[in-house]
């Protein structure tokens, strides 16, 4: 999920030079939906089963080891993945069976209590959903807060569940424009964090006996959580695979991650660093300024090794790829009202509730060297504000791990534990406020 607006879209809206509005919003079929959650399995492991990108047949899952992957349905009604078989009994019963190729496994569907609602913010209707642990209970309750993406994070987010399955209640909404909720996608931080303390509200109405209510921002969220923070009374802040950096310092960082990554020079680097002085001009100008000179260095590079190692996972690698009257044309809507210089650092040092930043050593979407620097110079102040470091993982804390035949994905190990643990009772598994896992 990109951190500032979500690629896939912006690339297919420019190429067609469609409003960004007119995207439409998949979102799973709604006889699946009874489906999703987690199933308790006979060796004592689960398997959380949530929708999949907004695509109407299809699911992920998750093992309790953390690692995952995506179920195609089939012409039998199974669902189908690369190292399994899944088939669900009618939805009142809860149950399904799981096929891998150890046998057969029968796993029935934990009575997790789920409470769908509908909520207002500025007028506008969102869908969301809270998650409480078996029996309905719980004394805290984290809010979620999406990335970029612009499927439905009611149904597609795992974490309310792997959350809930370990004691604490998550309520998770649908972004304005996407899944079930009205209105038109925003990249608008302060808008966003209106819509998230309307959640918070929400969650305050539904379970008015929690004692501690926090927030998660995930990726992009990670910079709408500190101004829900600084805005609404919360106990906590968790800031998973985000930056405590400015996006124009993301993009500038993903630059230079992809020059060193090619095994370029110092010289590709200082040619990089005047790319991004140019369209760093040409985003804090709204797409109007800077575009000339954009233009002239890439015809004076064209085809040079460091301008081909920049990827789209930054503004800069999807400005190389269109036209400058595209940028200029296109580019503000598709923006989404993002503040390009919107900079973290000041809120994170005074909000008052206590942080956990989740943070990947490997992230190629939202590097974390830059963050990790800013934290620990925060930390000289505040000792209430905590960060670990899963050195393997990438974007969304997810880390390759070696299976037979080839390569699987997981979830850091121990994730969902560690984060549980803090919200619960502020405990983090090393010593110090900075941690860093067990490569």
């Amino acid at each position: 999920m990109a951190a500032f607006f979500g690629t896939a879209l912006f690339v297919a809206a420019m190429a067609t030079q469609a409003p960004l509005d007119a995207a439409p919003q998949a979102r799973i079929d709604d006889s699946l939906r009874c489906h999703l959650g987690v199933y308790a399995l006979p060796d004592g492991g689960s398997l959380t089963i949530t929708g999949s990108n907004g695509a109407p047949q299809k699911l992920d899952y998750v093992l309790s080891g953390g690692r995952f992957g995506s179920l195609q349905a089939s012409d039998t009604g199974q669902f189908v993945g690369n190292t399994m078989t899944v088939t669900f009994a009618p939805c009142a019963k809860g149950s399904l069976t799981l096929e891998q190729k150890g046998g057969k496994q029968a796993a029935r569907k934990l009575k997790l209590v789920e409470r769908a609602v509908e909520f207002e913010s500025d007028g506008i209707k969102l869908r969301g959903k809270l998650v409480l642990p078996v029996g309905g209970r719980a004394t805290a309750a984290a809010v979620w807060i999406e990335g970029s993406n612009n499927n439905s994070s009611v149904d597609d987010s795992v974490w309310p569940y792997e959350l809930a399955r370990r004691g604490i209640a998550t309520f998770v909404y649908d972004k304005r424009g996407t899944g079930g909720s009205a209105g038109a996608m925003t990249s608008d931080f302060a808008l966003r964090a209106r819509d998230t303390a309307a959640a918070i509200a929400e969650v305050r109405r539904l379970a008015p006996g929690m004692r501690k209510v926090g927030v998660i921002g995930a990726s992009q969220g990670g910079w709408v959580a500190p101004l829900v923070a600084q805005s609404t009374k919360v106990d906590f802040m968790i800031a998973a695979f985000a930056m405590a950096e400015s996006p124009i310092a993301q993009d500038q960082a993903l630059v230079r991650q992809q020059i060193k990554a090619a095994g370029l020079d110092d010289d590709a680097l200082a040619k990089a660093n005047a790319l991004t002085t140019i369209t760093e001009r040409i985003v804090r100008t709204n797409m109007q300024e800077g575009l000339p000179e954009l233009d002239a260095l890439k015809a004076q590079h064209a085809g040079a090794a460091w301008l081909t190692a920049i990827a789209p996972r930054s503004y800069t690698g999807l400005f190389l790829q269109f036209p400058s009257e595209v940028i200029r044309t296109n580019g503000p809507a598709l923006a989404q009202g993002l503040k390009f210089d919107f900079e973290p650092r000041p809120i994170i040092e005074n909000i008052a509730p206590r942080q956990l930043w989740l943070l990947g050593g490997r992230d190629t979407q939202a590097p974390s060297e830059g963050t990790q620097a800013v934290l620990r110079a925060i930390q000289q102040r505040r000792r209430d504000v905590a960060a670990i470091v899963f050195p393997r993982a990438d974007h969304g804390l997810i880390e390759p791990v070696a299976a037979a035949g080839g390569q699987d994905m997981t979830f850091s190990p121990r994730l969902f534990d560690v984060a549980a643990n803090w919200i619960t009772s502020g405990k983090l598994p090393g010593t110090g406020p900075f941690v860093t896992m067990a490569d």
